[in-house]
This record gives structure tokens, sequence and C-alpha cells, in this order.
């Protein structure tokens, strides 16, 4: 069942689909299960590997930014170097990230040195202004990255279009991790 192009396994062959930059998410879920229940190593005829093989296409294309990585290093992989650098159109974002996470890190370093309730509760209205500012930012890159997916969605843009959008989803899916982890620590 492995199918391999200069050495990295071809996910979209594994499930049997067409090579393409966006995959409805629910046909997906649907391919997945039906091979799933054919190759699994408990059923009749199936086999550890071919299972091994499906569960990797899955845990990649059913991610939008894996998904376009693997179409791009499949299709167009000179277009992947420029998936590398910040894309311009988020640097204000970046900014913005930046010093919301610096300001959480001041405040837990201010709130881990407080020695009594009071000195803390003074705290109090910094820590729930970042926990707003947190939630405001997360609804930022969460509208950004919709914003992707219906560019991905509404067509096939050309390979260094991808290797953009590519770049926003990898760096707004780290964002969103940075963001939650940042929020939780308040």
């Amino acid at each position: 069942m492995r199918r391999e192009l200069l050495g990295v396994t071809d996910h979209f062959a594994v499930l049997g689909i067409p090579h393409a930059a966006w995959l409805d998410a629910d046909d997906l879920k649907e391919r997945f299960h039906r091979l799933s229940a054919q190759h699994h190593p408990d059923a009749s005829g199936g086999s550890a590997p071919a299972f091994t093989d499906l569960n990797g296409a899955w845990q990649t294309l059913r991610d939008p930014a894996k998904c376009l990585r693997h179409y791009l290093e499949h299709e167009h992989p000179a277009a992947l170097a420029a998936s590398e650098q910040t894309p311009p159109e988020l640097s204000e974002l970046f900014m913005d990230i930046a010093a919301f996470r610096q300001a959480a890190q001041r405040l837990a370093t201010r709130i881990a040195a407080a020695s009594t309730p009071l000195t803390r509760a003074f705290l109090e209205p910094e820590r729930i202004a970042l926990r707003a500012q947190a939630e405001s930012l997360g609804s930022t890159v969460a509208g950004r990255s919709e914003e992707i997916i219906a560019a991905l969605k509404s067509g096939s843009p050309p390979p260094e279009q991808l290797s953009k959008l590519l770049a926003s989803l990898v760096f707004l899916g780290k964002w969103t991790t940075q963001i939650a982890e940042t929020r939780l620590g308040l």
C-alpha cells in the first residue's frame, strides 16, 4: 500500500485520492474509515503496515497545513522554499502576539513574586485584561486561518500563492498554540 516519491510516502496515493491542496474533511474521513475497516490488522485480510500507512495519511491530510505542505512536496517542491518566511501581511499580528506574550510573562513574574493576597488582588485587573487580549488575538488568528482555508477551497491558486498560504497557516497554527498556552498561564 505504501507509495513513495523521492523517499516521501505519498499519502494521497495511500488513500487513493487525487493530489489536491484542499481536501473535503467529510470525504477524507469517510474514505479513511472505510479503508481502515478493510486494512485493520484484526480484520480478515488486514495488515499492520497498511493500517500504519493509512493512519499516517490520515494524520497528515486532515490538517490543512500538513495537507498543503504534502501537496507542495509532491506537486511543486520548488515552491516550498518561500513557505519558511513570515508573510509580510502577518508582521503586525506577529508583533501584537509578541507584545502580549511579553506582557503576560512580566505579569506572571509579578504574580509569582507577590507575597500577600492583597498584592495579588491588585494584579487581578491586569490579568483579566490580558485574558481578554488573549481572546481577541485568538479570534483574529482564527479569522485569518478561516480566510486562508476559504482561499484554498475556492480553487487552485498558483504554486507561489499556495506557498504563501502554507506559510501563513503554519505561523497562525503556531500562534494559536502560543496564545492558548499563555492564556492558560494567566
